[in-house]
């Protein structure tokens, strides 16, 4: 395996682990508010999970930032994102 290959990977494990890291947060999110919920007054209770919970991935700024940056992808570095989509895949 070349360093250039070996660090790719690295980058494919750690994108991999941050994913289940969000799902993970996400799950502990929504249980945790619905739990608060059930304590309160329906008129009282949190509707935006956002507002109880706030995670840094939650910035809409990142959000936007990131459709720009997929929209400015040219075609050959669209193939290589899906490509690596793919890769990801096949290792699990």
């Amino acid at each position: 395996m070349r360093p250039g290959e070996f660090w790719e990977a690295m980058k494919v494990w750690q994108a991999d682990k941050e994913a289940d890291r969000r799902h993970v947060a996400e799950v502990i999110r929504g249980v945790g508010v619905r739990l608060f919920n059930i304590q309160l007054k329906p008129k009282d209770q949190i509707r935006d999970i956002r507002k109880f919970l706030p995670l840094p991935w939650d910035d809409k700024d990142n959000e936007t930032g990131e459709i720009d940056r997929l929209n400015n992808l040219s075609i050959a570095d669209k193939a290589a994102e899906a490509q690596a989509l793919l890769e990801r895949l096949k290792l699990k």
